[in-house]
């Protein structure tokens, strides 16, 4: 009996050619769409789930007064207490600050030095080495699976040795372990580095607490373990320490100061929500879709499942066959999608900027589950109707299955919502790149001219450190604090070059504790840049009140600063010549000069908020400001410049246009995202609308026939054929304004500068539906009405 239903559904398939290709496409390209952004969705929202013990992994976090942000506590170790199980503490190296050299190749790679314990908090997997054993090996350098590729290739990279530089430290390491990073890994790196003792910097803090250990408990034990540690600041009499499950780490927005040093990557909780919007839209397009097709398909066999039933077909035998012929096309739908799925990844990972490696296996099993939901819930209705057919009326075609309308008109109106939906994103990503930021971005290059050694560096030789302290060392040394001055002198000797500064990018802000010394209240952090009296020069901040930096007027570490218009408001102040500030590690006594106009120097999201500005003198990134655009004889100036001052080492620079643009790298990759799903899904619609068109052109041949024999022309008759169909679109439209009006309102909310819902949106959304839908029925209107009408009539 398998037999007979497999070679009636081949039978239909055939007699059916176009709902069988339009439901075909309709699964693959729905489940497509749907199994991509799922497993970006699901790796997104399972981040760090791959740690055995993630419930019990806790960063240990402070804020040093109650008005500050949470940042890095002093304190790194915290075995001595009895409800800790393990304890690591970790510190990255950006990409800048090292260099890693393997056969005369320079790489930049992000390091993170890690202790003993890191294995024993953190579950990754080491593909070769033993945990228990190489982070004791300070010899041993444990390099990532896709950067080991990227030095050797294929070639086993165990025992290869490789040169590691950084400001303080530098030796010659051995390859002695490989890490698998997985996707879902908010700790990004390329290499670990076995801690040696070296003061690297400030370390991260992690604990892994016993099960059964209350959070709040342990809080409260480690609360003021920080006020009294020997390296803390002596105003450290309110600091507060907690710890902060690593789990909630990932969407949370309150430890963005500890984020900065880019040891954890963070996530936007409202564009995953998005993305689950998108899925569950493309969804229920998929599923309306495939709805229609069915309610066509059983239309034009009417009188085929009539005939059966008089020939004594039960119910059950027709739900087999039409279970039958679903089974065959959800199978050969697994084939291509699985197929489509492995060919996109690749691309659909970089341009996320993800590492999606799902095995064949669950690739498999995503894809099908969706294609059993899609097909499932599709054919709900459908079957429920079929189930109430009169064998009387049927056997004329005289009842037909009802409700293709409505469904068009749902799936349209979803679609129509989703094309309103992108534009506004689209528009919203322009603003943003587009709106005056307050201050010069044009042509202005950041480079690193020299990496400075704050002290001796400390060489590695096989398990031996020696500290360079000769009178070759101490030459060198001097050599570095002369470099900022022979730089100034060489750049400006470039024809090309206009100004020259040295400092932070207005993009590079960091978090400092300050307090007027007329509060009485606490410090608290606010947003602090460094930067040359040059750079205002070059950035062109506007001045309200007060005067600028002035190299004449302004000596090196002097207490004297600058305030947006925001900080002023913020900290109370009336007048700028009565009002100091005290800053909680810098002492006090800073003497307000100046207030400039508020600049956008963070992501448009949020208004400009309080900013403190300090000169400074003597840092080793460089902003140049070209004459006029980007010259790039100059650029090889500087490039043989940076080449004199660091032999064999990799020259990198930015342009400050370009790290703006940076900034919504994120907001521009989900706005194509956005707009690609949406074409999709008016795809998939308009696949039902043209076999729904073809199946009703068809049913009226002899009707258009007649007509044309009583003189009507083809352009009557197209929109004849035609008018039926655009007004479902036009509902479609009417119902999807205002849903997508009120969505685009509450998202827009997110952000401190909005653009307009304007009217033009939702126009242009609608007229490209109607151009989508008479495309799509007009081919087989068209037909139909310049089809012979002798040919039409003949027709039974």
């Amino acid at each position: 009996m398998l037999i007979h239903y497999i070679k009636l559904a081949i039978r239909n398939f055939r007699s059916n050619k176009v709902i069988f290709v339009g439901s075909l496409a309709t699964l693959c390209l729905g489940a497509l769409c749907i199994s991509l952004l799922f497993s970006y969705v699901y790796n997104e929202l399972t981040m760090d789930d791959f740690h055995n013990n993630k419930k019990d992994i806790y960063m240990v976090t402070m804020k040093r007064s109650p008005k500050s942000e949470w940042s890095l506590p002093f304190k790194n170790n915290y075995d001595e207490y009895p409800e800790v199980k393990n304890s690591t503490s970790l510190i990255n190296f950006e990409k800048d600050k090292i260099r890693l050299k393997y056969n005369n190749d320079i790489y930049t790679p992000t390091g993170v030095v890690v202790d003993s314990s890191f294995f024993k908090v953190f579950n990754f997997e080491l593909t070769i080495g033993d945990k228990n054993t190489i982070l004791n090996d300070y010899e041993a350098i444990i390099l990532t699976e896709d950067f080991s590729e990227k030095l050797f290739g294929d070639v086993n990279p165990i025992g290869k040795e490789v040169d590691f530089e950084s400001p303080i430290y530098q030796g010659h390491h051995i390859v002695k372990g490989i890490v698998k990073i997985p996707s879902n890994s908010s700790l990004k790196f390329d290499v670990l580095i076995p801690n040696a003792g070296v003061p690297y910097g400030s370390w991260v803090p992690f604990v892994r607490l016993k099960k059964g250990t209350h959070k709040s408990h342990f809080d409260e034990k480690i609360k003021k373990s920080n006020n009294n540690y020997p390296y803390a600041f002596p105003k450290l009499t309110e600091s507060t320490t907690k710890t902060v499950k690593l789990k909630d780490l990932y969407f949370n927005n309150n430890f963005s100061r500890i984020k900065t040093s880019q040891i954890f990557s963070s996530g936007n909780r409202n564009n995953v929500d998005i993305l689950i919007i998108f899925i569950f839209i493309i969804l229920l397009v998929s599923i309306f879709n495939f709805s229609n097709l069915q309610i066509v398909n059983i239309n034009s066999i009417i009188k085929n499942i009539v005939i059966f039933k008089i020939n004594g077909a039960l119910k059950k035998d027709i739900y087999y066959q039409n279970l039958v012929e679903n089974i065959i096309i959800i199978g050969m739908s697994a084939i291509i999608l699985t197929i489509s799925y492995n060919l996109i990844l690749p691309f659909f990972n970089g341009f996320m900027n993800v590492n999606l490696k799902p095995p064949f296996s669950k690739v498999l099993l995503i894809n099908v589950s969706f294609l059993i939901l899609i097909t499932g819930v599709g054919l709900i209705y459908p079957i429920i109707k079929i189930n109430h057919f009169s064998t009387v009326l049927n056997i004329n075609k005289k009842q037909q299955l009802k409700g293709k309308q409505i469904i068009v008109v749902l799936q349209y109106a979803l679609a129509v919502i989703l094309l309103i939906s992108s534009i506004i994103v689209s528009k919203q990503l322009q603003l943003m790149l587009s709106k005056d930021l307050g201050f010069n971005t044009n042509n202005i290059m950041r480079v690193k001219m020299y990496y400075p050694i704050s002290q001796a560096p400390i060489i590695r030789i096989g398990s031996e450190e020696k500290r360079v302290t000769n009178k070759k060392g101490i030459t060198n040394k001097k050599e570095i604090f002369d470099k900022p001055e022979y730089i100034k002198n060489q750049l400006a000797s470039f024809s090309g070059i206009k100004t020259i500064g040295q400092g932070r990018s207005p993009l590079d802000i960091y978090q400092v504790e300050w307090k007027t010394m007329q509060e009485t209240s606490g410090f608290e952090s606010l947003n602090t840049l460094l930067f040359s009296t040059e750079c205002q020069d070059i950035f062109g901040f506007e001045l309200l009140e007060g005067r600028l930096f002035d190299n004449e007027m302004d000596h090196d570490q002097e207490h004297k600063i600058l305030i947006n218009e925001a900080a002023k408001k913020h900290l109370g102040i009336e007048d700028i010549s009565m009002t100091t500030l005290e800053n909680i590690s810098w002492g006090k006594g800073f003497k307000i000069i100046g207030v400039v106009k508020d600049f956008n120097y963070e992501h448009l999201a949020s208004k400009p908020k309080p900013l403190i500005i300090y000169r400074t003198r003597g840092s080793s990134n460089y902003f140049i400001l070209f004459h006029n655009n980007q010259n790039q004889e100059t650029i090889t100036q500087i490039h043989e410049l940076f080449n004199e001052l660091n032999p064999n080492q990799a020259f990198n620079y930015t342009f400050l246009s370009d790290d703006i643009a940076t900034l919504y790298k994120k907001e521009k990759r989900l706005s194509t995202i956005y707009m690609v799903f949406t074409i999709i899904a008016l795809v998939i619609s308009a696949i039902g609308l043209f076999t729904i068109a073809l199946y009703d052109t068809q049913r009226r041949v002899k009707e258009v026939g007649v007509r044309k024999v009583n003189g009507a022309t083809i352009h009557e008759i197209m929109f004849m054929l035609n008018k039926d169909f655009l007004k479902w679109v036009i509902i479609a439209f009417l119902i999807a304004c205002p849903v997508a009006y009120y969505a685009m309102h509450k998202w827009l909310e997110n952000f401190a500068y909005k653009t307009a819902l304007s009217w033009w949106v939702f126009a242009l959304a609608g007229v490209f539906t109607m151009v989508i839908a008479l495309l799509t029925v007009s081919w087989q209107t068209y037909k139909a009405a310049a089809q012979n009408p002798v040919k039409s009539l003949r027709d039974e």
